[in-house]
């Protein structure tokens, strides 16, 4: 494995250790907010549903980045090393994971304009930090995380060479675009 191999892996575990599990907190401070009680149950009940969401998807996100991409990022690091080993399709897991990415932001987005309103400017403290949290933090990560997968594709040989091949294509095929 090369060097890029292990820094794949300090980021994958940036991202289970520090980055998500932050989210995660995020997500139930403001679901379980006992200040939304004080309003409205009708306002709050659009409010609630739309965190639910979030709250669904990042998990899904989650669950699927751990059981699926980056097990198969680091298989195809691997791949010299066990010659059998199936190699998966990263093109379409990172998709799968930039459309869940979408999704939860459009939603975040949503939460954004619904606490800008007179309703709920300043008042929903653990909600704003919620958008806040997504905002900054999750888009600033998943950027680096593109980024990286990018980055490994263009510049490291032995990941861009295991991709391909488990695609059935030589890196240097004319019919591949970089």
């Amino acid at each position: 494995m090369c060097k890029h191999a292990d820094q794949t892996a300090e980021f994958i575990a940036h991202l289970l250790d520090n980055v998500y599990p932050c989210l995660e907190l995020k997500i139930q401070n403001a679901i379980h907010c006992p200040y939304l009680k004080e309003f409205d149950p009708e306002a709050t009940t659009y409010l609630q549903e739309l965190m639910q969401q979030i709250k669904n998807d990042f998990s899904s996100l989650v669950t699927c980045e751990q059981k699926l991409v980056f097990p198969s990022v680091m298989k195809v690091f691997n791949a010299n090393s066990a010659k059998e080993v199936p190699i998966p399709n990263l093109f379409d897991l990172m998709q799968l994971t930039r459309s869940k990415e979408h999704k939860i932001m459009a939603q975040v987005n949503s939460l954004t304009s619904l606490l800008s309103t007179n309703t709920w400017n300043k008042a929903a403290i653990k909600q704003h930090d919620l958008a806040n949290a997504f905002n900054e933090s999750f888009v600033k990560e998943k950027y680096k995380w593109n980024k990286m997968i990018e980055d490994r594709l263009n510049a490291c040989s032995c990941f861009r060479s295991n991709v391909f091949k488990g695609l059935g294509l030589h890196p240097h095929d004319k019919s591949v675009k970089n």
